[in-house]
């Protein structure tokens, strides 16, 4: 290692032009430049004699936990997480959140979370809302084969038992030939196979079309968005 060259949020701290949480916050925010090329990297080190400017203050909405909306692509096994990313962010996004690479990190991950269901998915740093969340009702689109006649649809539903219990907190009726909604509240993993299976259906895939009050509406497949300050679950 070069020991001419210094931390560059140190080097800032003592060019005057900031705070070193500041510093931090600036270059992780992508406002650093150094002779002109933009510095990212937390931890860089440059040479005393080099050129270092400064783009603007770093956003205080950037030190706040995030929550952000996806909508997750049929088909798709990957964790929700790693779809992430500036350049998949919907072009619709109205939120001032400056996108930082943490924000794909301790996210709880809430919605089409199971390998057969797509759609909407809500991920979130805020420790507090998975248990809100778990209190609101989601809506999935159940793609089947073949479904049931509407009467013949409510006899099933009522005998189906989960862990020798009724099913309860869940309305399931039918859209058409090959679909069935489902309004539950904090499905667990397999959730809708099981309920297929005693349904006697065969599931070709699960949409989340919303979550508490919040709909899947203006996102394409793979695109997400930030949570707006004034919108609520």
């Amino acid at each position: 290692m070069d020991e001419t060259k210094v931390r560059l949020s140190k080097r800032m701290v003592e060019l005057g032009l900031c705070s070193r949480r500041e510093a931090d916050a600036c270059i992780e925010q992508g406002l650093v430049k150094v002779d002109g090329a933009v510095v990212t990297t937390l931890g860089a080190r440059v040479l005393p004699e080099q050129q270092i400017t400064l783009a603007g203050m770093p956003q205080a909405l950037a030190t706040l936990p995030v929550t952000l909306l996806l909508n997750r692509p049929a088909g798709d096994t990957a964790p929700p997480a790693q779809r992430l990313g500036p350049d998949s962010r919907s072009p619709q996004d109205a939120s001032e959140q400056v996108w930082l690479a943490r924000h794909r990190q301790h996210l709880t991950a809430i919605g089409a979370v199971d390998e057969q269901c797509h759609g909407l998915v809500v991920l979130t740093q805020d420790k507090k809302l998975p248990r809100h969340l778990a209190e609101c009702e989601m809506e999935f689109l159940l793609q089947v084969e073949r479904a049931p006649a509407a009467e013949e649809l409510k006899q099933r539903v009522a005998a189906i038992r989960l862990d020798g219990r009724p099913l309860r907190q869940c309305k399931i009726s039918r859209q058409s030939d090959h679909q069935l909604r489902c309004a539950v509240y904090s499905p667990r993993a397999g959730f809708f196979d099981e309920i297929s299976r005693q349904l006697g259906v065969r599931l070709q895939g699960a949409r989340c079309i919303r979550v508490g009050r919040l709909a899947l509406s203006g996102l394409q497949p793979g695109e997400w968005r930030y949570l707006q300050p004034f919108e609520r679950f």
